[in-house]
């Protein structure tokens, strides 16, 4: 059965073939991304294990990365991004125990970040980018029946389909408790995941409804854009999150709301400056808040289970950093990297980046989180329109939440395919339309300047 999961490649396949890319990217691709598991995969005979998602992926990345060869000089987050997967090829293949462990770790790292990157920055501007934004929220809402089963139950329902139809064990059938709810995972697998992908699902719905609320001239629908109109979308989204009761993702949410009120301001950059000072304090108290919260003197003593969690991140940090400096520039490798007794789930993502491939993966990963919400906040200040305008600060705000978030849990399943897709997205952010021309940095010539003549 498990053969079913090449069926989304295989329609890819064939419609790009066509020529209709930008096809197989709304309506294979991205369903598949956000309906499908990641553990619902098939692995052939000499290659690693490919998810339903990623063998769509496949043949659009393909095209994307010739388009990109064929673009010219590359920009700062394509370097980094070139470089961190050398970077990452490199800590994998000298430090592996075992070489095609290695190679195969660095290939699903190179098709999760890599060429969803390319992807979304060489598919979607400008002609479909509406349709992405529309495609993406939709089938995140079409979730909404799974996650009751997942708060209601406390069972997945994809765990139990895929164990009982596929013979596929790597979803979970069952999810943790709190308060006497199951916490949603939904198609991601995992509850923090979970809330990070409905919190990027309502940065991009912030912009379909400032398209509706504003009456522009894209077309949302009649359905939808009626749905849009009553903020129906945004409070489902919400929903969604708060049953994953997933604090990380949720704080992170409240980061990207302020982000996402730069685009209520006509002067752009000092909104920015704002919403700037805004974050820098309130992450401030939050970081004394929490400091004091998980300092304890005995941590097998804790008050509930969140606040056991929120202290098992605490000292995580402290007993890895040992390992961390041992691992130096290149690290230990993905799968050699070694554990601590009692702490093998390592719920932060810089940290797991610095213990896998060392300082200069943690550097290069750090510079991508900066560059990928430096480029489109900077395209803000600069586009013309105000539809291109508020583009690019829902993608700041998606970037915000994302960078956010992965300070909290690992960057597993759909999600590094969701954030760097958006990430590739947000670099590419073009005039929709003439009107909508980038500022020029000299002042444009009046209309009775003189000319020079040469007879």
């Amino acid at each position: 059965m498990g053969v079913l999961f090449l069926v989304p490649g295989i329609i890819s396949l064939i419609f790009v073939i066509r020529g209709r890319v930008e096809s197989a990217f709304l309506f294979v691709y991205l369903p598949a991304l956000l309906l499908i598991p990641n553990g619902y995969a098939l692995r052939l005979p000499h290659l690693p294990e490919i998810s339903a998602a990623e063998w769509a992926l496949l043949p659009i990345g393909w095209v994307a990365l010739t388009r990109q060869l064929r673009s010219g000089l590359p920009s700062f987050m394509d370097i980094l991004i070139a470089a961190f997967m050398l970077s990452s090829a490199a800590s994998e293949v000298l430090h592996e125990r075992v070489l095609n462990d290695g190679i195969f770790s660095w290939f699903d790292s190179f098709m999760s970040i890599g060429l969803t990157y390319l992807v979304g920055r060489r598919i979607i501007e400008p002609g479909i980018r509406l349709a992405t934004a529309r495609q993406f929220v939709l089938m995140l809402l079409w979730l909404g029946p799974v996650a009751l089963i997942d708060w209601r139950l406390g069972q997945n329902l994809y765990g139990v389909m895929g164990f009982r139809i596929f013979g596929v064990d790597e979803v979970q059938t069952s999810i943790q408790l709190r308060a006497g709810h199951g916490r949603v995972a939904a198609s991601f697998n995992d509850s923090e995941l979970a809330g990070i992908g409905f919190a990027l699902g309502f940065t991009v719905n912030a912009w379909l409804h400032y398209l509706n609320r504003t009456r522009s001239r894209a077309n949302l629908g009649e359905r939808f854009a009626k749905l849009e109109k009553f903020h129906v979308p945004a409070l489902l989204l919400v929903l969604y999150l708060l049953m994953t009761q997933s604090r990380g993702p949720l704080l992170a949410l409240v980061a990207g709301y302020l982000v996402l009120q730069i685009m209520r301001f006509k002067n752009t950059r000092t909104a920015t400056c704002l919403v700037a000072v805004v974050l820098a304090v309130c992450g401030y108290a939050g970081t004394v808040y929490l400091d004091r919260y998980t300092n304890v003197s005995d941590p097998t003593v804790t008050l509930d289970e969140q606040h056991g969690s929120a202290i098992y991140r605490r000292r995580m940090a402290e007993l890895y950093q040992p390992i961390v400096d041992r691992g130096g520039m290149l690290g230990w490798g993905r799968l050699s990297s070694p554990t601590v007794p009692g702490m093998f789930s390592i719920d932060n993502e810089y940290l797991r980046v610095h213990l896998a491939y060392g300082t200069l993966g943690y550097v290069l990963f750090l510079l991508i989180g900066a560059e990928a919400i430096r480029k489109p906040l900077f395209l803000s200040w600069k586009l013309r329109g105000m539809e291109d305008k508020a583009l690019a600060i829902s993608l700041v705000a998606a970037m915000a939440v994302f960078w956010i978030s992965i300070k909290t849990v690992y960057m597993g399943e759909q999600i590094p395919q969701l954030a760097f897709l958006l990430a590739g997205w947000g670099q590419s952010i073009v005039p929709a339309s003439t009107e909508s021309a980038v500022v020029a940095d000299e002042a444009a010539p009046t209309r009775f300047a003189f000319k020079r003549v040469y007879s």
